[in-house]
């Protein structure tokens, strides 16, 4: 989809290895002036800017070193955005979005990875309308013209999944994942495109629970089967870039929890289940039948990893926020992934630091509750 344009339909190996690597904004006054100069900033920093986890870009694992391949594509994959009214978040959100489009080789595709205003989840419909505005209007003032960006859906970004909080009642025309699609005109929170000789998918992880206020990491049934229909539709030859909020496998889930309350000493090391696609060992299966699936991108955790399993990367990107724009989140600073796709199926990813400095450092993390479960931090 191009910036700007309303969807009409949607399109319903072996080595394993893994590597882990000021008072409230008036949103009223977010000029666009005032967004555009952080921008100009940020496009200023150097491409690895400041970030101890940026990466140069990394071949994927047996791809050709010699100068027979051909790039097919650059994409970049912003993810876990938080956009806000406070904490420069509007800035930061501008800042991301002006340092790609400032790029000397600039992407030619933009694929968010979810969580893209703070949270609509848990929040009244009156600031949660206010992150949606914020994310609309940054992404079309900093955004080039005709530019294809697709969206994933985040576990914040439906509204009113916290009745309580959010004062919800269900009956909302915009409620759960339709205020998600109405945004960006699509029919459903799954499909699939075809660019440059790839196939990518775009996968909702968001599970809702019966009751509607809870979620578990997992295709529910309909989209399973749509996702392996969707795959065998594919010719062998065409390779395939999977997108999903939550990540279908990751290392950096042992990193997730506060050292606080992070446990060692039980007999299991246990993921949160909304952490993690639980489904992760269907998928890992399907993906068996499907050797041309290559790279399963992801975010969520806003942590930076790398996990090679059975022929396929799985690459979790940190999040554009960091922290929840509060600084880093552990080593991994705010950035985005910056992907090459190339003609004979292999790819390069690097993890791009765009020069942003957190008005505050993030909160020390709490100690659990007694009689409650330690929980992850929350993103």
């Amino acid at each position: 989809m191009c910036l700007g344009e309303k969807r009409s339909d949607s399109s319903h190996r072996r080595d394993n290895n893994c590597t882990m690597n000021t008072p409230p904004v008036d949103v009223t006054r977010l000029s666009r002036r005032a967004i555009l100069s952080a921008g100009a900033m940020a496009g200023a920093a150097t491409l690895l800017a400041r970030s101890s986890h940026a990466s140069a870009l990394q071949p994927a694992s047996g791809a050709a070193t010699g100068g027979a391949r051909k790039r097919a594509l650059r994409f970049a994959h912003p993810t876990d955005i938080h956009v806000q009214p406070e904490l420069r978040a509007g800035e930061g959100m501008a800042a991301c979005f002006a340092h790609m489009m400032n790029l000397a080789d600039k992407p030619e595709l933009i694929i968010t990875g979810g969580d893209l205003p703070m949270d609509t989840a848990s929040t009244p419909e009156a600031r949660s309308r206010i992150e949606w505005d914020i994310f609309k209007k940054v992404l079309a003032d900093n955004v080039s013209k005709g530019l294809q960006v697709e969206h994933t859906l985040g576990n914040h970004d439906m509204y009113g999944r916290d009745r309580a909080k959010s004062g919800a009642t269900g009956s909302e025309p915009f409620h759960g994942k339709n205020w998600f699609l109405q945004n960006f005109g699509y029919n459903s929170t799954y499909r699939s495109f075809d660019r440059a000789g790839w196939h990518f998918v775009i996968l909702d992880s968001i599970n809702m629970l019966p009751g509607g206020e809870d979620y578990t990491a997992k295709l529910d049934p309909a989209q399973m089967e749509w996702f392996k229909a969707d795959l065998a539709a594919v010719p062998a030859t065409t390779p395939i870039v999977v997108v999903s909020h939550v990540p279908i496998m990751s290392v950096a889930n042992f990193f997730d929890k506060a050292d606080l309350i992070w446990k060692s000493d039980g007999p299991d090391l246990m993921i949160e289940n909304k952490r993690m696609h639980n489904d992760c060992r269907a998928i890992d299966a399907l993906f068996q039948k499907h050797r041309n699936v290559k790279l399963c991108l992801s975010g969520h955790l806003h942590l930076l990893d790398r996990c090679v399993y059975n022929g396929v990367t799985y690459i979790c990107d940190g999040a554009v926020s960091g922290a929840k724009w509060r600084g880093p989140k552990r080593q991994t600073d705010e950035g985005y992934g910056l992907i090459d796709l190339y003609t004979d199926g292999t790819f390069e990813h690097q993890y791009t630091g765009f020069g942003w400095v957190a008005e505050r450092l993030a909160k020390p993390a709490k100690a659990a509750t007694p009689g409650k479960p330690a929980a992850a931090e929350a993103e």
